[in-house]
């Protein structure tokens, strides 16, 4: 006894939307090398939110210059942080 239940159009169609979003995330699915990479890739496709950015510019414009690098520094190349 093999009975089936025929699917309505919405359940049809919920299918079809489900089978469509599986093929865009297996194509979309990226392997990674390092995690470091992964941290990298996240990064620059996640938007920043404006207040998150704002602040994060507010503290940086607290912060107090770094000192001037000494002559010897500038002349042999030396430390550049």
């Amino acid at each position: 006894m093999n009975q089936r239940k025929k699917l309505t159009s919405q359940q049809q169609t919920e299918e079809q939307l489900y089978s469509a979003e599986q093929k865009q995330q297996s194509q979309s699915e990226q392997k990674f090398s390092t995690v470091e990479e992964m941290l990298r890739h996240d990064a620059l496709h996640t938007p920043v939110p404006p207040a998150i950015a704002r602040r994060l510019q507010d503290s940086l414009a607290q912060l107090p210059s770094p000192p001037p690098r000494s002559w010897w520094q500038r002349f042999f190349g030396g430390d550049e942080t």
